[in-house]
């Protein structure tokens, strides 16, 4: 397998680090700890690796020094400046994944504690599982354009690395143009195979999310749409728009509609859905007032940035919103994108990183909400259920 980058991020526990005596601007200390996440590693995996420290000043970047971690998989670096305006930058590598990660002194502070999580690495998708598939059906006068939203989760405590490099496959029906990601650099890590898409990179243990879109020719006669379900799926939720097009399927229960500003959905849901089953709709009849639609891509762009508020409406009213905020927050914080390997849960839970992240969040799409009502996105109703859902939830995730 050739070598691959996977990038993480490194806890930063400084607030159980004693308080710090105020020390020259080169007296900086960094105290690390490696960490194998995978339950049954060796257990000297940790130890001998060579830890490279990095910094950045403005667009200069250069070697600090390295390191060796000890049999425990300790490192430490001293002598360091600590001004605000230096970012260091950690890298390991193991088992052929080079792991690396960025952090700053904290203001007034001159000693750092970092933890850099590793994992052993696995072929089997096993422990690769679905908790959310949305799909969402829009029409066109010659096209049906289908938004696809997937919550994988590696349940597993392995890295999945796939063979040939290739790990979660995505299948699309017959018929399918026009394949479309949030952004090309995004699309830049698929390719094309016989089942329909594939992931190009690692899947550490723990989320990830995949949206994106395509088009199948419909004449407004009939058509179906089959899709293969290629791992066991949790809950799978399907949005039709209700232009007069008649939706049947057998594998999914009739919801009711679902609104979405001026618009109104089918809904269409299955739960714990095996993996190596199908789902086929059978679509017939001409959408109503339906008009051909820009570029798959663009149209997407526009659903995603321009109508964020409506988007996180109709994920909330599926009951994903939270990993829709979650989605939004990597999109605001590029640096938060990377694919990483969490630290362990516990260090995690110790420090309020997943809590912290959801209470902002939660905050950041009640705004968003406020903003969806006051412009006639959604109806009152809708407004007050999604509104007292998210506060309640505020609640629960209050670090106050």
């Amino acid at each position: 397998m050739k070598r691959q980058v996977l990038l993480f991020s490194v806890l930063l526990l400084c607030l159980l680090a004693a308080p710090a005596a105020v020390l020259a601007q080169d007296e900086g200390i960094i105290e690390g700890q490696v960490m194998n996440g995978t339950a049954d590693a060796p257990e000297d995996s940790v130890a001998g690796l060579e830890v490279s420290l990095y910094q950045w000043v403005g667009e200069s970047r250069e070697l600090v020094t390295s390191t060796i971690s000890d049999d425990e998989g300790r490192f430490r670096f001293d002598g360091l400046a600590t001004a605000e305006d230096i970012v260091y930058r950690f890298e390991l590598e193991y088992q052929g994944i080079v792991y690396g990660a960025e952090s700053v002194f904290p203001s007034g502070d001159t000693v750092l504690r970092v933890v850099a999580t590793i994992h052993e690495i696995t072929s089997s998708d096993e422990s690769l599982v679905v908790d959310r598939h949305h799909m969402i059906l829009d029409f066109a006068s010659d096209a049906v354009v289908v938004r696809e939203f997937y919550i994988f989760n590696n349940v597993g405590d392995r890295i999945y690395a796939g063979e040939d490099g290739l790990t979660v496959r995505l299948s699309l029906p017959d018929g399918a143009t026009d394949i479309a990601f949030e952004d090309a650099e995004t699309g830049a890590d698929y390719v094309l195979t016989q089942e329909g898409l594939a992931f190009v990179g690692l899947v550490p243990p723990g989320e990830k999310q995949i949206l994106y879109s395509y088009s199948v020719p419909y004449d407004g006669s009939q058509l179906t749409l089959r899709r293969e379900i290629l791992y066991s799926t949790s809950n799978l939720d399907l949005l039709a728009a209700n232009l007069g097009v008649q939706v049947e399927t057998a594998q999914l229960s009739y919801q009711g509609l679902t609104a979405a500003g001026d618009d109104t959905y089918l809904h269409f849901a299955a739960e714990n859905v095996l993996s190596g089953s199908a789902i086929e709709l059978q679509l017939s009849g001409a959408p109503q007032g339906a008009t051909a639609l820009p570029s798959v891509e663009s149209a997407m762009v526009a659903a995603l940035r321009e109508a964020a508020p409506a988007m996180a409406v109709v994920l909330a009213l599926l009951g994903a919103l939270l990993p829709f905020a979650q989605l939004r927050l990597r999109k605001r914080r590029p640096e938060a994108a990377e694919p990483g390997v969490a630290p362990q849960a516990e260090i995690l839970e110790e420090a309020g990183v997943e809590t912290d992240t959801q209470h902002e969040e939660l905050r950041r799409l009640i705004a968003d909400l406020d903003d969806a009502y006051a412009e006639g996105l959604l109806n009152e109703e809708a407004y007050r259920q999604l509104s007292d859902k998210m506060k309640k939830r505020l609640g629960e995730t209050s670090t106050d």
